[in-house]
């Protein structure tokens, strides 16, 4: 049976490809940006440099390597890149960019740039806050920060299930932190089985995410969510 949805503009019949179902919690993603398109900077880190030249709409050049590539616009001279199963978030405005390479989080900034200021360790800023991350019709991740390394994550339809894990947290200037949260994922949640952490760029200004889910046997989910803030 059909299932006829009426409305002021006509009638349409309601499925998978006008809900955008198929995407999952990557259904409210903002498109891919490509302002950084030719691009390329030299981060400084406690004395090492590392090399990304964005070189098209898909990839990228990490340290010489070329790698996938996916960007989104988080706000002015802001952006979230994923490069293959890296991240950087560059940060215009400030000269800066964190990197997250290998499991391994660098704060740099531009090589040559005067007066630049790398990102910070957010510390315990986090602490308290307790937010849910709507990334799609019914797809949300919940987020409780107890200490300056643990939190309590839950993801939809299972709210109950709250599970301790560890995260690491960059401050990119108020109001942006990236968090870097490991996650141990159940049966029948909306997130892949196989999640085994989440990288967001928070902005509670705005009360935006931008991020990526990564795990084993899918490839990378680009996301964006809105925040709403739980008591």
């Amino acid at each position: 049976m059909r299932n006829y949805t009426y409305t002021e503009g006509g009638v349409f019949i309601a499925n998978k490809a006008n809900m955008a179902e198929q995407y999952g919690i990557g259904q409210y993603r903002y498109p891919h940006n490509y302002e950084l398109v030719g691009r390329s900077f030299t981060v400084e880190a406690e004395g090492r440099e590392y090399a990304i030249e964005f070189t098209c709409r898909c990839s990228a050049l990490l340290n010489g390597k070329k790698v996938e590539c996916e960007i989104l616009k988080c706000a002015p001279g802001l952006y979230f890149a994923r490069l293959g199963f890296d991240v950087a978030v560059i940060d215009l405005n400030a000269s800066a960019a964190t990197l997250i390479l290998e499991g391994e989080i660098i704060r740099g900034v531009f090589k040559g740039a005067e007066g630049a200021t790398a990102h910070v360790c957010a510390g315990d800023e986090m602490v308290d806050t307790k937010v849910r991350w709507v990334l799609g019709c019914g797809r949300y991740l919940e987020q409780r920060f107890l200490s300056a390394d643990k939190l309590l994550a839950s993801w939809s339809p299972r709210d109950e299930k709250r599970d301790e894990t560890s995260y690491r947290a960059v401050k990119v200037g108020a109001p942006y932190f990236l968090v870097d949260m490991k996650s141990d994922i159940l049966k029948n949640v909306c997130a892949p089985f196989f999640t085994d952490h989440v990288i967001l760029l928070q902005d509670y200004d705005r009360c935006m995410a931008f991020g990526c889910v990564f795990g084993k046997g899918f490839d990378p989910i680009m996301v964006t969510g809105y925040a709403k803030f739980i008591d």
